[in-house]
This record gives structure tokens, sequence and C-alpha cells, in this order.
């Protein structure tokens, strides 16, 4: 068959290939003889080996700075601790028993509101707002006033009193009333003060868990029922059985003694008779004479 004719890009699939390229012979390398190290020991060197870098991970850092800083809080407040003497304080004056603590108040509140706000509970001798190094309102203060049960009616009505936006937290004074209490920048403190009342959330959450927890002692307590049941049932089924074959026992006893006095009735009745025919025989016996 001929290929003439026929196109270009046709005829270009029957052109042969190049020739392959021509290579020189692969020639095989000497291998190496592999002996021990005992020969070179002698060019080793003869220094100690140089101390290995401990590698710190991200959390190993973060955890030894941590227990770094805390070491050096725990120092300082050793010697805050040793200066401390609130019955020294020059600003700690007046009766400790008659001075309420009042806190978490508003930076925007002032000695006279905060004054006027607790002169409902009684006569207020003195009002002192705490204030730091540059001026500025720690949000704290204290109230002295002028009867101890005007301190009283105060500390019961006035926890979560409502002052420009913020609901203040009142207690005792305690650094010199309470032996060895410490306030919370030297580690003491009271803590999260007295609970006001739950929010509506934390009511339902609250309410949720008991519903939660009354279900589950009610579904134990069905299951204990439950088990008493099949527990009584089974003693049931016992009771009846040995009762059935207490009476079968009984009825089979009965029933011999019944035979025996039904036989023993016959027996007499057959003898009655018997007695009677003679009887009888006697009589007609007599007549014919």
């Amino acid at each position: 068959m001929s290929a003439q004719g026929l196109p270009a890009h046709i005829l270009a699939l029957f052109t042969p290939r190049p020739p392959p390229q021509h290579l020189p012979p692969q020639v095989d390398k000497k291998q190496i003889k592999l002996e021990g190290c005992a020969d070179y020991v002698d060019f080793f060197s003869t220094d100690a080996a140089p101390d290995k870098d401990e590698w710190e991970s991200p959390l190993q850092r973060k955890a030894r700075r941590h227990k770094e800083r805390l070491e050096a809080h725990k120092e300082t407040l050793k010697t805050f601790l040793e200066k401390y003497d609130p019955h020294k304080d020059a600003n700690a004056s007046g009766d400790p028993f008659k001075t309420l603590f009042v806190a978490r108040i508003s930076y925007d509140t002032t000695e006279k509101k905060l004054k006027r706000e607790f002169e409902v509970f009684g006569s207020i001798k003195k009002t002192r707002m705490i204030y730091d190094q540059k001026g500025k309102p720690r949000g704290y203060a204290f109230v002295e006033f002028e009867h101890e049960r005007d301190l009283k009616n105060a500390y019961k009505q006035g926890d979560g009193k409502k002052i420009d936006g913020r609901r203040v937290m009142v207690d005792v004074e305690r650094g010199r009333t309470v032996e060895g209490w410490l306030p919370r920048r030297l580690g003491g403190g009271r803590g999260p003060g007295r609970l006001g009342k739950l929010s509506k959330k934390a009511k339902k959450r609250q309410e949720a868990e008991k519903a939660r927890q009354k279900e589950i002692e009610r579904q134990e307590k069905e299951k204990e029922r439950e088990e008493r049941r099949e527990k009584g049932d089974d003693r049931d089924k016992d009771r009846k059985r040995d009762r059935s074959r207490s009476r079968d026992r009984r009825g089979g006893g009965g029933g011999g003694e019944r035979d025996r006095r039904g036989d023993r009735g016959d027996r007499g009745d057959r003898g009655d008779r018997d007695k009677k025919d003679g009887d009888r025989d006697r009589d007609r016996r007599g007549d014919r004479r």
C-alpha cells in the first residue's frame, strides 16, 4: 500500500525514529573494604564533651516564668507582712467596732455621695475613701457610725445597695477586730463575700439540676420496686407450690380413710341385712309350727 497522497501530519506518524545514543560500557568500581574504627581511635580528641543544651518547650517556659513570678511575689509579701500592723496605722482611726467597710464602689462616687447614701441607717461620724499614690480611688471606703446599732443595721440592710450604677458590698472592719486577718493584697481577704440573690439564669439552672436529681431518684425507686415485685412474685409462686403439694398429700390420705370407712359401712350394712333375713326365716318357721 502506498503512503502517497496522505497529509503531512499522517505521514509524520510513519517516519522512523532516530538511532539510539551510543553510551560507553559501564565499568564496575572497586569496592571499598570496610574495617573497624579501632585504627582511628588515636585520632579522636581527648577533651571532655561539652554540656548538652537543655531544650525547653513553650509550656515549660511558661510554667517556669509563672513559678519565678510567684516566688518573687512571695518574697515581696514577706517584707510587707513584717511591716503590716493595722493597730499602728495612723490612717486607721476611730472605733473599729463602729466602722463599716464598703467595697466595689464606683470610681465616680465621692465621699459626700457615699455619706448621703449611708446616712439613712444612722448618724455618721466620719467617711474615708481610699486612694492610691497617684490620687485615683481604689474602689473601697470606711464609714464610721456614731452608734454600734447603726453599724449593725447598715451591715444587714446595706449589702447590695446600688450607688452610681454599681452594687456595693458591705462588711465590718476586720483588720483591727479579727486577730490574724490579712487584706487581699497580702494574700488574705475574706473571699467572694456574701452571696446575693441568684439571677434568673442561675435559678433556672438550679431548678433544672433539682429536677434531674429528682428524676434520677424516681428511676432508682422504680427499679427497687420492680425488683421487690419480682422477688415477691417468686415467693408467692413458691408458697402456692408448697400449698398445692400439701393439699395433694392431705387429699390422698383423706381419700384412703374415706374408702376404708366406706368399706366398713358396707360391711356393717351387709351384716344388718343378714340379721334381718335370719329373723324373718325364724318367724316363718314359728308360724308354720
